[in-house]
């Protein structure tokens, strides 16, 4: 072992350095950074929330144009076939049904599976979706577990039930993981400046 302090200090979960002081009867604390099991920080609430933020307006962005897609494609079959069934309107909510699952898919699993863990709203705020056992890749599975589990929420949202899993990184221990995490073995992680 080497004289050397290791970066960041790891103390026992829960205790803080104490730094003796001028007056000798004032300490205090230092910051602890809790870490992944693979030594990096882990990410803050703030900053996987302020990555929701961004991702959702995005994705929101994505399903305004997949609609106008859908909608154009709609007309047009009216148009061909002269046709005011509503059988169109079946059309039309199974196509915007689908552009919302398939864009949502890609969007959550497909986009951080090639890009790291990261999608465009972690990007920018230099976070990443990260397994939770130390040198494993991430999976497919995990991700598309991660994200059914996020749609079960967001549907279980309109009874505050749903609320939940998004919350439970305020008082996780020792990882800071939502619900969504949990069986998908996986933890959001900060990444180097």
């Amino acid at each position: 072992m080497s004289d050397q302090p290791q970066y960041p200090p790891q103390y026992p979960y829960g205790q803080l350095p104490q730094y003796p002081s001028m007056s000798g009867d004032y300490q205090v604390p230092q910051p602890v950074f809790q870490l992944a099991p693979d030594g990096r920080p882990l990410s803050n609430a703030g900053a996987r929330l302020g990555a929701r933020v961004i991702d959702g307006l995005i994705q929101f962005v994505l399903l305004i144009a997949g609609g106008f897609v859908v909608g154009m494609a709609v007309k047009l079959i009216s148009y061909l076939t002269g046709d005011q069934s509503p059988v169109l309107v079946v059309v039309a909510v199974v196509g915007i049904t689908a552009v919302v699952v398939v864009s949502q898919y890609a969007y959550e699993v497909e986009v951080p599976l090639r890009w790291n863990g990261q999608t465009p709203g972690k990007r920018m705020l230099k976070i990443a979706i990260a397994p939770l056992e130390p040198g494993a890749r991430l999976s497919r599975g995990q991700l598309a577990g991660r994200w059914g589990l996020v749609l079960l929420f967001n549907l279980l949202a309109n009874c505050y039930i749903g609320l939940i899993d998004p919350l439970w990184c305020l008082w996780d221990k020792p990882y800071r993981q939502c619900l969504h995490d949990k069986p998908a073995k996986t933890v959001v992680v900060r990444l180097a400046a």
